[in-house]
């Protein structure tokens, strides 16, 4: 049933109608509840695209990602879209996700998108330190929120996990293994959770009276092949790694393969540990030590920021989620190997 027919069954004007079920103050209380009563008895359900067109929004956020990215892929991220999609979804939001190929220019993409009319708002993913899409959002005052933390943020615009304290704390267990060589296979420098994690790193070095060798702190994507060719590097040297951690546990993988054609037993000669805690992580063969984090719950904070910039809902939200360490077997090496 259309909107015009609820009001002829009523006998009420469309427009009041129209305010009483959306909520507008103007409206006689006794109205809106007897508009609210017939719309349920006889199952009205707005038409979703006239409703957008009256109120001038699209109800959908978007969400921009790298075409080359394993981001489309990755169990962690999967679940950070997913928990944000569900929250939107329960307010009546759609999350729109596109893509940007390495041809195309960044700005402009992100110009295009927002200047649509397609979205309402952008969630910012892979932060890096002055990032130019924040300062064209910042600039242009559109509400954006990111998955992501830099020096200088308002609790209102991001969520991330504590990668500092995550990886210091990955750093100090081998160190308390009877490591003193340990590589860190990082993601590209540019990121945030990059800086923030070679942070973690060099902190519990240093803590320890150890300096950061540069040789064993190597930067690439978030892949089994970058892995391989980064692990095999470090391994090369003439005072190879007992330890190496990676960003990513997809990124373990790699480093576990490399290790093998090299000839090293993973988690005998050679400890590793990975992020993400990935389905993948329980069932290889060792098993990965890892970092597990929330992520269904990042994904639904990102969520609930956002509809507190779009519509000032008050959501309560927790900005800042802890990694915790899941030993498992790919870092149970032996004292014999670190000699």
């Amino acid at each position: 049933m259309s909107i015009k027919k609820l009001a002829e069954h009523l006998g009420l004007s469309k427009s009041t109608v129209s305010r009483a079920l959306n909520g507008y103050n103007d409206v006689n209380p006794e109205t809106r509840q007897k508009v609210l009563a017939a719309a349920k008895e006889i199952g009205y359900k707005p038409n979703p695209t006239a409703k957008r067109l009256a109120s001038g929004k699209s109800r959908n956020v978007g969400i921009i990602l790298p075409a080359n990215s394993r981001m489309f892929v990755s169990p962690a991220f999967s679940k950070v879209l997913a928990g944000a999609s569900a929250f939107l979804a329960r307010h009546d939001y759609q999350l729109i996700v596109t893509t940007i190929a390495d041809c195309q220019d960044e700005n402009k993409v992100y110009s295009d998108f927002i200047e649509s009319g397609l979205i309402d708002g952008l969630f910012i993913v892979r932060t890096r330190s002055n990032d130019e899409r924040i300062a064209m959002l910042k600039q242009k005052q559109f509400p954006y929120i990111c998955h992501g933390y830099d020096i200088g943020f308002e609790e209102d615009c991001f969520v991330d996990v504590d990668n500092e304290h995550a990886f210091y704390q990955m750093t100090k267990r081998q160190l308390e293994h009877g490591h003193t060589r340990i590589a860190f296979l990082d993601a590209p420098i540019e990121l945030t959770l990059s800086q923030a994690r070679k942070r973690g790193y060099v902190k519990a070095m240093e803590e320890a009276g150890l300096c950061a060798d540069d040789r064993l702190l190597l930067n690439g994507e978030l892949n089994e092949e970058d892995a391989i060719k980064m692990a095999k590097e470090v391994l090369s040297l003439a005072h190879r790694p007992t330890a190496i951690l990676c960003a990513d546990d997809t990124m373990a993988l790699g480093t576990i393969a490399a290790c093998e054609e090299l000839g090293y037993q993973p988690g005998v000669d050679i400890a590793i540990a990975g992020y993400g805690d990935y389905e993948h992580s329980r069932y290889s063969k060792p098993s990965i030590t890892t970092l597990h984090y929330d992520t269904h719950s990042v994904g639904e904070e990102m969520a609930k920021l956002m509809l507190n910039r779009l519509e000032n809902k008050g959501f309560v939200i927790q900005n800042w989620f802890e990694a915790a360490i899941v030993a498992r077997q790919s870092d149970k090496i032996t004292n014999k190997a670190l000699t």
